[in-house]
């Protein structure tokens, strides 16, 4: 309903504060359908939030895109130095809103406007809990940083951990909980199986981005992903580690689907909260196959159509048996 309102207004806010370099930068993000992508994964957002959430993925996956190419330019210590410049700024500006406004960096005033907004509509735990989030992502991002400078492949067990903060699917699902106005106390977050839950949304979120963007990946060299990491840990072809690939995330997808039959009983009230809050997650792992598929120029998946349609989207067609 307002996706294509919150589309016109992210353009016009990555305009304003300078974070596109022209009229061709801009529609290259534009034509990634982020405000798309958000409605999809939040379809009960207001406007308000659509706007908010949409301006801060695109932020991140432009910022994304930044760190990608300091690993392709400039001297390796010029690109460590940006690169932890940006990061300790980003987190700072999170924690002193007031330094972002005067830095004179255009990611960092935009992101103390943004945050300025996204406080109004949350409570000041979540505030925190995102900036750990955030803090997490950063984390997970050196640690690949470091590889690539080491030119170190990472463990198969390793990337599958820190996936999740990679693809920043914590911050996704950090959202249900604003969006939806979801009023679950702490306690229940830190429950072993919404735990669990909530992780098994963002790796399968992760799984199926690392089939979709694998092309991409490959033509840039970049050997962080599901795919390329079976194929060298396990010495197998390319074309049997995507289907190891997409074994592993349908697998964990319907121990999702089981593990739903089994929320805590706290009470009608709290029942219904964790319902809510499982349904967000459904919504996100949904979301984000539709519009890798249909709606997003990001991704140009070239390998065998049957595994894509079949292997990694058959699970979800299931949901109305959860």
């Amino acid at each position: 309903m307002h996706v294509a309102t919150a589309d016109q207004h992210t353009a016009d806010w990555l305009m304003r504060f300078g974070l596109v370099r022209s009229e061709e930068h801009l529609n290259h993000y534009r034509r990634q359908g982020f405000a798309w992508m958000v409605a999809r994964m939040f379809p009960n957002a207001g406007l308000e939030e659509l706007c908010a959430f949409t301006d801060l993925n695109t932020l991140l996956f432009l910022l994304d895109d930044y760190l990608d190419h300091q690993e392709s330019s400039a001297s390796p210590e010029n690109r460590d130095k940006k690169v932890k410049a940006m990061i300790d700024g980003f987190i700072r500006v999170l924690r002193q809103p007031k330094y972002g406004e005067q830095s004179g960096n255009p990611v960092f005033v935009a992101l103390a406007e943004l945050w300025q907004r996204m406080k109004k509509m949350s409570s000041r735990s979540w505030q925190r809990d995102f900036i750990q989030s955030i803090v997490a992502i950063f984390t997970a991002a050196i640690w690949q940083h470091e590889n690539v400078k080491a030119g170190k492949w990472p463990l198969l067990a390793d990337y599958m951990e820190q996936r999740q903060y990679l693809g920043a699917a914590n911050i996704a699902t950090d959202t249900i909980a604003v969006v939806d106005k979801i009023r679950l106390p702490r306690k229940m977050y830190e429950h072993p199986l919404l735990q669990e839950l909530t992780a098994l949304c963002r790796n399968t979120v992760c799984w199926a981005n690392d089939l979709f963007s694998l092309s991409k990946e490959i033509a840039h060299g970049d050997y962080h992903n599901l795919v390329v990491l079976l194929s060298h840990e396990e010495n197998i072809s390319m074309e049997e580690a995507i289907v190891r690939a997409c074994e592993i995330h349908d697998d964990q997808v319907k121990q999702f689907m089981r593990l739903c039959r089994y929320l805590p009983n706290e009470g009608p009230v709290m029942k219904m909260e964790l319902h809510r809050y499982v349904e967000g997650l459904k919504n996100i792992m949904r979301a984000n196959i539709d519009w890798s598929d249909y709606e997003t120029s990001r991704y140009q998946y070239e390998y065998e159509e049957h595994v894509r349609t079949h292997k990694v989207r058959e699970h979800y067609l299931m949901e109305a048996a959860v």
